[in-house]
């Protein structure tokens, strides 16, 4: 009985000994494109939205920022598509999302699909989750808009509204960067 017991506890001591010299991933490493890429887009908006802080009614008007609009969604999928890509990168593809989403919102309020002072319903807030940005001229119910409107274009964005919405954007883009930048932080430490 003793020799059973004797071989069965050396292969046990083992694999303690080989598990506890292994480590556990909890969230991604440190990404130096997602981090740049991050920096970029954060450069983007916030030059944007000075840029709207200080032109005539003609530069607030939908139209005008559709290509802005439509550039932006661009990489903001490209940086959604290689966030992906990263093993446990949860968090990172979380802020992507919310900064997706905010692009939609800020793309209802430049076409006056929605309004600052009137809170968004659930349905309308799940429009936008699933659907995006409506880059088209157009108002979209199914894409969170109040209601159904045509030809948009024309319509300008509130220059109230900018300095909240640059503000949203430079902390969404930061928390991006700030996460990277701790990944960093922790490759660093665990690698000495």
């Amino acid at each position: 009985m003793r020799a059973i017991y004797k071989n069965y506890c050396f292969p046990a001591a083992l694999v303690l000994l080989v598990s506890g010299c292994s480590s556990v991933q909890l969230i991604s490493n440190y990404d130096e494109a997602t981090d740049r890429d991050a920096q970029a887009l954060q450069r983007k908006f916030d030059s944007h939205l000075v840029s709207l802080q200080n032109s005539g009614e003609e530069g607030l008007k939908f139209k005008n920022n559709q290509k802005f609009y439509e550039s932006a969604s661009v990489d903001l999928t490209a940086l959604k598509v290689r966030a992906e890509g990263i093993y446990k990168n949860k968090i990172t593809i979380e802020q992507i999302d919310l900064a997706t989403t905010n692009l939609a919102y800020l793309v209802l309020l430049n076409k006056r699909c929605t309004s600052i002072d009137k809170p968004l319903t659930a349905a309308q807030i799940q429009a936008v989750g699933e659907m995006g940005p409506d880059l088209s001229m157009d108002c979209n119910v199914d894409f969170g808009a109040e209601a159904d409107r045509q030809a948009r274009g024309e319509v300008t964005l509130e220059r109230d509204a900018i300095l909240p919405i640059k503000s949203m954007f430079n902390q969404l883009f930061g928390a991006i960067m700030a996460a990277e930048l701790a990944k960093k932080r922790g490759d660093k430490s665990s690698k000495e």
